[in-house]
């Protein structure tokens, strides 16, 4: 696995782009005339600020909407947070912050134009997705910058519309199965953890890494898994993250958190690979589902509880699966994340205690 990252992060890319904006030149007379501008001029003049204006409140909207979704990923329905989980990318991978904002961007476009509800397109649902899909793309897809990009702005379209379909088939929220399902068709053909199965070098390196792990590894370990939700390895991405959930809601970044930490345990206590313990791999599913347990139950002692099993079932799923994708050189993304969280919602009025927030929000807000 720790060759697996080292490959992945040759797959960087920079996307650059460049504004321009027209001026309008008044005559010269319009300067020296005591007289008013004729009428057709203060017409021109109020249609072109008309104009600008509502290309700057488009901006703004499409700037919005690209933020919360980034938000959304992990359960923040905010603009501002989003912002802090970009910035917070963009410390731990400059390149995957650039593809995660075009994914989004590109899913909420793709959601407008073929007409799907415009709140939920404003509320980032249609762009999580598409964030997600554009930072698997930056790490296990195409090393070429234009095909890069060409790959997370379909896969990204793909998602709005296979969210289109899920929202006819599921009785609850879709959580990423979008992502999973349109990531792994293109991933599972390219198979890119199979060449690094098949590096001498693997053995080598894990054997060195297992040499120097310290206690401060398995400490950080819970705030690394934190960030492998965006598939990034970073402590300190971790940390941002946290913070931008604090923002949002302080009690969700505990189930966040409290999560990831699970997860690692579950790792330690099946025996797993050191390194893949370290590197977040057992925690970021984990710290998904406890956190979609804060956010779409009633704040109880049984939620609380319900928060941690699915964050230990997660780990558990992540450890039956990783081994079966990782035979066809792929990863198991989210899928433990959505199984167990699946699994979980649907305990709504069959146990005590257990029940569904009217408008799920946050543990503080739940009601």
């Amino acid at each position: 696995m720790i060759v697996a990252r080292r490959v992945a992060q040759r797959h960087h890319g920079r996307i650059r782009s460049s504004f321009s904006s027209n001026f309008y030149n008044c005559p010269q007379s319009a300067f020296f005339s005591s007289s008013s501008p004729p009428k057709s001029e203060q017409d021109d003049d109020k249609t072109k600020a008309k104009q600008n204006t509502s290309i700057t409140a488009t901006n703004k909207a499409a700037i919005d909407a690209t933020t919360t979704s980034l938000g959304q990923v992990i359960f923040l329905n905010s603009s501002k947070s989003g912002t802090a989980i970009l910035a917070s990318l963009a410390i731990g991978d400059p390149t995957l912050a650039v593809y995660a904002g075009l994914g989004a961007y590109t899913a909420t476009l793709t959601a407008q134009s073929i007409g799907l509800n415009e709140q939920s397109c404003r509320d980032g649902l249609f762009g999580y997705n598409g964030a997600l899909i554009g930072c698997a793309t930056s790490v296990f897809g195409p090393s070429f910058l234009p095909v890069g990009v060409a790959y997370t702005m379909l896969g990204a379209s793909a998602t709005s519309v296979l969210c289109a379909s899920l929202n006819k088939a599921l009785s609850q929220p879709q959580w990423t199965w979008s992502f999973n399902v349109v990531a792994l068709t293109s991933i599972l053909r390219m198979k890119p953890l199979e060449a690094v199965a098949e590096t001498p070098a693997t053995d080598v390196a894990a054997t060195s890494l297992t040499n120097s792990v310290g206690v401060m590894d398995f400490v950080a370990s819970p705030l690394v898994g934190i960030s492998q939700i965006f598939v990034v390895d970073s402590a300190l991405t971790g940390a941002g993250i946290i913070g931008s959930i604090g923002m949002y809601s302080p009690k969700l970044g505990v189930h966040a958190l409290g999560g990831s930490t699970l997860g690692c345990l579950v790792g330690l206590l099946f025996g797993a690979d050191t390194s893949d313990v370290i590197y977040g791999l057992w925690g970021y599913n984990s710290a998904l589902a406890s956190m979609a347990v804060g956010t779409f139950f009633v704040h109880s002692r049984e939620a609380i509880a319900l928060s941690a099993g699915s964050a230990a079932a997660s780990a558990a799923l992540f450890g039956a699966l990783q081994p079966v994708f990782g035979s066809l050189g792929a990863p198991c993304l989210t899928l433990p994340f959505c199984a167990v969280t699946s699994a979980c919602y649907l305990l709504d009025g069959q146990v005590p205690g257990l029940k569904l927030a009217k408008e799920p929000h946050s543990p503080e807000k739940n009601a």
